[in-house]
């Protein structure tokens, strides 16, 4: 006799439209991609900064292909009142938890400032603090960084000023965690491509153009300066 004896259910009389995900667009410094990467797990566990009521460790990394997820735990004897910890703020709190990196080559970035994703390629680092999730007395962030280090020390600095911990350096091997990206593995090989991906948009307004029927007042596509 099967565990499970239900069975089937019918679908419903008007069912929601199935979709489907389309291959990973290859912009690293928005996100982890994770629907479509496994990352490599280094399980670099490691105290950051310590006081009397209150712990910041590294519990692990996940190395994507070209970015890296920090994950950032705290500990505390008592309360910790509200979440997220960590969070980036237009007028910094420097007395709350920070939490930044610097690079081998002298980049750096910091939960600081704002971040946001852009559709061009940073000239700069990227740091993200993304949701965590916990309870009153811990509580883990997925810190996001781009790009990869190059081989050398790439340092984790934390601070938190309110629970005691002043600015404390540790480093991790730059090196080390750019190996382990190549452990990382894609789920979903030979994707297609998300339609317009890609595509030059006078290409696209011709195929508005070609889609609008006769008798229907067709859409110019805009013309660049100088043009």
């Amino acid at each position: 006799m099967s565990f499970f004896t239900d069975g089937p259910r019918e679908r419903p009389l008007f069912p929601v439209r199935e979709r489907e995900l389309f291959g990973y667009e290859g912009r690293p410094w928005t996100g982890p991609p994770a629907d479509h990467i496994v990352p490599a797990l280094v399980p670099w566990a490691t105290p950051l900064g310590r006081s009397e009521r209150t712990i910041v460790a590294l519990r692990a990394v996940e190395v994507w292909p070209e970015a890296l997820t920090l994950r950032i735990t705290v500990y505390s004897r008592d309360r910790m009142d509200g979440a997220p910890l960590i969070g980036h703020r237009r007028i910094p709190d420097y007395n709350s938890l920070l939490v930044g990196v610097l690079f081998p080559d002298g980049g750096r970035a910091s939960s600081e400032t704002v971040s946001v994703p852009s559709a061009g390629e940073p000239h700069e680092p990227v740091l993200r603090v993304e949701d965590g999730s916990g309870s009153e007395f811990h509580y883990e962030h997925p810190v996001f960084v781009w790009p990869l280090p190059s081989a050398g020390p790439l340092k984790l600095i934390v601070q938190w000023l309110d629970r005691e911990i002043p600015e404390t350096h540790t480093k991790l091997d730059g090196g080390r965690l750019r190996a382990a990206a190549r452990e990382a593995s894609e789920l979903w090989p030979g994707l297609p491509k998300r339609p317009g991906n890609g595509v030059a948009m006078r290409q696209i307004a011709a195929e508005v153009n070609d889609s609008a029927g006769p008798g229907l007042p067709q859409r110019q596509p805009r013309r660049a300066p100088g043009e």
